[in-house]
């Protein structure tokens, strides 16, 4: 029995994704443009057509330290007219504290993971104290996404 349990204990501590240290977060660019006033805005009725993109890109450091880097970029145009445009880029330094062999894909989604909350509020105030509606973007469920190839 004492292997048993042995062998519970050891599957319950395992981690599915490295266990990262923030070690520092910050803006790294930000750019915000409005030209058209809310007035205009308000006056439209689609504005389901806010388009997203979103990238991350590794930086290597040393052996146990990375840094990534989620670029998050907002734009709406209507009627050949440019409502707002937002770029974010947020970055992070990270720690990787449980294991020595590591995939760069998993420490890119696990950092993003860790990052995106935080770039998702700069977001939502940015565009609401800007004077356009606000941005609230959805969660991401960042371990489904395709990588693509680099």
């Amino acid at each position: 029995i004492t292997n048993f349990v042995e062998k519970i204990m050891t599957n319950v501590n395992e981690n599915s994704r490295p266990n990262l240290n923030i070690l520092k977060q910050y803006i790294k660019d930000l750019s915000y443009e409005n030209p058209l006033s809310l007035d205009l805005i308000q006056s439209q009725q689609n504005l389901n057509n806010v388009s997203v993109n979103m990238n991350a890109l590794f930086h290597p450091y040393k052996k146990d330290t990375f840094g990534v880097s989620l670029k998050i970029v907002c734009h709406l145009s209507l009627e050949k007219n440019n409502v707002f445009h937002l770029e974010l880029d947020y970055s992070g330094l990270f720690k990787i504290m449980n294991i020595e062999i590591y995939n760069q894909d998993d420490l890119t989604s696990e950092a993003v993971r860790l990052l995106f909350p935080f770039a998702r509020s700069i977001i939502a105030q940015i565009t609401l104290n800007g004077g356009s509606l606000p941005i609230f973007l959805d969660n991401i469920d960042f371990g489904t996404l395709q990588k693509s190839p680099s």
